[in-house]
């Protein structure tokens, strides 16, 4: 199945945190166009296999339907809901945030 994909304003958001923070903070253009890549080949897997990959670890977060997926080449992850057709990305977490607690 083939899914579209729609990213959260909150995902965008955190997204636009973790390049700035690489770009401007740690002054690394080349590792901010590398997640840049990485993101987008993670929305890629989204839009063909979102309802294949694994729930959060957290019950709460699993009955409410979140799912999760990793980056390939980053210490990311995506939270993302399946609603049909569609993917809802909710949010975007380093792989050391709670992010289990974060998302109400």
């Amino acid at each position: 199945m083939q899914y579209k994909v729609e990213v959260s304003d909150l995902a965008n958001q955190q997204y636009d945190k973790f390049l700035n923070y690489i770009y401007n903070v740690l002054m690394n253009p080349q590792a901010a166009v590398n997640l840049m890549q990485d993101f987008d080949d993670t929305i890629k897997i989204l839009e063909g296999q979102a309802d294949g990959l694994g729930y959060c670890n957290s019950e709460r977060l699993r009955k409410l339907g979140f799912h999760k997926v990793h980056f390939q080449r980053h210490k990311y992850l995506l939270v993302y809901r399946v609603k049909q057709e569609k993917v809802i990305v909710e949010g975007m977490y380093h792989e050391l945030q709670d992010y289990e607690n974060a998302i109400g």
